[in-house]
């Protein structure tokens, strides 16, 4: 609890009325002069004399930073097992309220049946349409107690993020975009509905009281303070519901209602703040929905709800505020999917058991509980379903087709109780475009920070202060899933102990993000291995020394041919590390048919090569006509070059030489279509951390092969 917060002493509310009664008309004044627990003391009387509990030693309490709470009376303690408070049924207000569902009363709103029956599918719009009469009704309406304590249309109206301060706190971020998609929906429901009550001369939307802030603020008062309907699953008011609109066969599907779920309001109940963890159970029982909390509680302690692993993004659209170092935080990534597309494909077949309902994608918090139970260090970040809808992304043709016979991805395949990959191009090459991703999410949150363009500018509201929370958190989150895929594959191109890894990386990134890095390097076993990744260097420093320096020099000589083709052809986008390893793939290949002796690796990995893309199979090896060309068939430009660049020293090579057999075009082919199935395209900054970036943000890139290591 906050020092000296100002609280509400129960005298004795504990007291109950003997019978229910209707709001404010039987209650007395609380105290002859207000003061600001006044509502919040009718509220309270108001449940007990409908049966309710609020519990004696437990206090209301207020503070600007928690508004209006509750905590233990000072001098007392809640032992575990204790129920806080309970709401009876007949004060819970939904959309049954306004179906007027029995035992569930309208208390005398009804809105005209055919409105009814167009918005019963719509039961966030009906109910928000009801809720905007009763705050029309006043003190007239049966919930007037529980109103009178909400926010007011102008505290919901100043909410939201609708200055261009405020949004500015929004840039670059998520939610930007979902603050405009609720509104849009919002209206859509006001629009509507609207138009169908003028219609039906419904009084207030004839006469204009149904404004579009009053829609707004109902809609709001359900997003941020209504609890699920499966809180009345068990009861018996509900299960009378139920049963009569089966037996009277009511257009109204309630069956359908309650499975697709919606919001109750719990007047008094919604009071406690969210605390993550915090540990409570809700009790549904016969007439009444009741909280207990499964911990003991201190004097002046503040008693919490649970609302679930909520993220900050979900707080702030839907409560309005955030958590600072929220352990359930996590990032919403949107992934397209094209219309016959390798991923489209991939939906039809029949989904993982790890896979979101939705197919929704996160990156999570380094302490998310789907983080610190993570098999694996690639996982233990990112959510099952991006890393599937990635690798699809990112399969090769052979990767592909095996997915095709399995009808499975990679992903779910491997990823079973004892995950390992027959091998590990694709875990790296889905590591590598997450890499890219992130690296230009990370990018656009530290453009579109207020900060960037005005330094000394600071959250100047607590709506602000939320966004600036949540944008920090998004980052940190960012950051440090660069971070996790930097050392991956820093891991994966050298042999390095992860010792002098992190110390690279520690020059690069804060120390926070490091710190994050190393808890997750920690907690975590690896599925990918040093030195998978291979550039052409790499490579030759494996061969005997003879070998190397023979197949250097004529890399060397196709390269100079290739850049003066380039120039001649004004061709920019060359890219001399494609060329290199299909040149290097082809002379290996030509000295392992020939019976040279090579290190075990590179014949093993070789071996397999020749197995998956046979050097005789012409749809490997395929040498294309000089052209013309018909349009769309087209052969790759700068596989033409290499050929072109191979070409211009064939004179000079010896008539019986290995270099001959290195260097035929079927050869240069058939490494080259290799290089293009096993290369991992990995960012520049991988390998040279202090080359400068590309201005519009994104990291050149580095094409290496994926090498298994045997």
């Amino acid at each position: 609890m906050e020092p000296d917060p100002t609280t509400l002493d129960q005298d004795a509310l504990e007291t109950r009325a003997q019978s229910s009664t209707p709001p404010l008309r039987m209650i007395e004044q609380a105290t002859a002069g207000y003061d600001m627990f006044d509502r919040h003391r009718l509220l309270v009387r108001w449940v007990l004399a409908n049966d309710g509990f609020f519990h004696p030693d437990v206090q209301i309490a207020f503070s600007q930073s928690k508004g209006f709470h509750a905590v233990v009376a000072e001098g007392q303690s809640l032992p575990s097992g204790t129920r806080i408070t309970s709401c009876p049924m007949p004060i819970t207000l939904s959309v049954l309220n306004a179906l007027d569902v029995a035992p569930f009363s309208s208390r005398g709103t009804r809105f005209p049946d055919s409105f009814l029956r167009t918005q019963a599918s719509r039961p966030e719009s009906l109910q928000t349409f009801f809720l905007m009469e009763q705050l029309l009704l006043g003190d007239q309406s049966w919930w007037a107690p529980y109103i009178a304590t909400l926010p007011t249309v102008e505290d919901v109206s100043q909410s939201q993020f609708e200055e261009e301060a405020d949004r500015l706190w929004l840039e670059g971020t998520n939610l930007k975009g979902a603050f405009s998609a609720q509104t849009s929906r919002w209206k859509d429901m006001y629009r509507q509905g609207m138009g169908q009550l003028k219609q039906l001369h419904w009084a207030n939307a004839v006469n204009g009281a149904y404004t579009w802030p009053r829609f707004r603020w109902a809609a709001a008062i359900f997003g941020s303070r209504s609890f699920t309907s499966q809180v009345l699953d068990d009861t018996l008011p509900a299960d009378k519901a139920r049963l009569q609109y089966r037996r009277d066969s009511d257009p109204h599907d309630l069956v359908t209602l309650f499975s697709h779920r919606f919001g109750v309001l719990l007047p008094l109940m919604d009071l406690l703040n969210h605390k993550p963890g915090a540990k409570v159970e809700w009790q549904a029982r016969y007439s009444f929905v009741g909280l207990q909390i499964l911990e003991p509680y201190e004097s002046g302690q503040e008693l919490c709800n649970n609302y679930g692993p909520r993220d900050n993004e979900g707080l702030l659209l839907a409560y309005g505020f955030t958590i600072q170092d929220n352990p359930f935080d996590h990032v919403v990534i949107s992934i397209r999917v094209p219309q016959g597309s390798p991923l489209a494909g991939a939906r039809t077949w029949k989904p993982d058991t790890r896979s979101d309902p939705e197919r929704r994608c996160f990156i999570f918090n380094h302490q998310h509980p789907q983080s610190t139970s993570a098999r694996s260090l690639e996982t233990s970040i990112f959510s099952f379903d991006l890393l599937d809808s990635v690798s699809l992304l990112c399969a090769n043709e052979r990767e592909l087709q095996t997915m095709y016979a399995r009808k499975q991805t990679l992903i779910s395949y491997c990823l079973g109780e004892n995950p390992k990959f027959e091998d590990g191009r694709i875990i790296l090459a889905t590591i590598s475009q997450l890499l890219t991703d992130c690296t230009e999410r990370a990018n656009r949150l530290r453009a579109s920070h207020p900060a960037a363009k005005d330094p000394d500018v600071t959250p100047s509201s607590p709506k602000q202060k939320n966004a600036s929370i949540y944008r920090d958190s998004q980052l940190t989150i960012v950051q440090t899933a660069v971070a996790l895929c930097k050392y991956v594959l820093k891991s994966a191109t050298t042999e390095d102990p992860d010792a002098d890894i992190l110390a690279k990386l520690r020059q690069e990134m804060p120390n926070s993000i490091i710190r994050n890095l190393q808890s997750l390097v920690s907690r975590h076993d690896r599925l990918t291995h040093p030195h998978e990744l291979l550039t052409s260097t790499a490579i030759l420093a494996m061969l005997p020394s003879s070998l190397s320096t023979c197949l250097q020099k004529y890399l060397s000589e196709v390269e100079n041919n290739l850049q003066r083709i380039c120039n001649w052809e004004k061709d920019t986008s060359i890219n001399l590390d494609k060329s290199r390893l299909a040149v290097i793939l082809s002379a290996l290949y030509g000295e392992y048919a020939h019976g040279v002796k090579l290190p075990h690796r590179i014949s093993e990995w070789l071996q397999q090569l020749v197995e998956w893309y046979p050097p005789d199979n012409e749809s490997w090896a395929y040498v294309p006509a000089p052209g013309p060309w018909a349009p769309g068939d087209e052969p790759p430009a700068e596989l033409m070059s290499l050929l072109a660049a191979r070409a211009a020293i064939s004179p000079r090579m010896p008539a019986e030489s290995n270099v001959k057999r290195w260097l035929r075009p079927e050869r240069v082919c058939w490494g080259w279509n290799v290089m293009e199935e096993e290369m991992v395209r990995v960012p520049a900054s991988v390998l040279a951390p202090n080359d400068t970036e590309a201005e519009s943000g994104l990291p050149s890139s580095s094409i290496l092969i994926y090498w298994r290591r045997y």
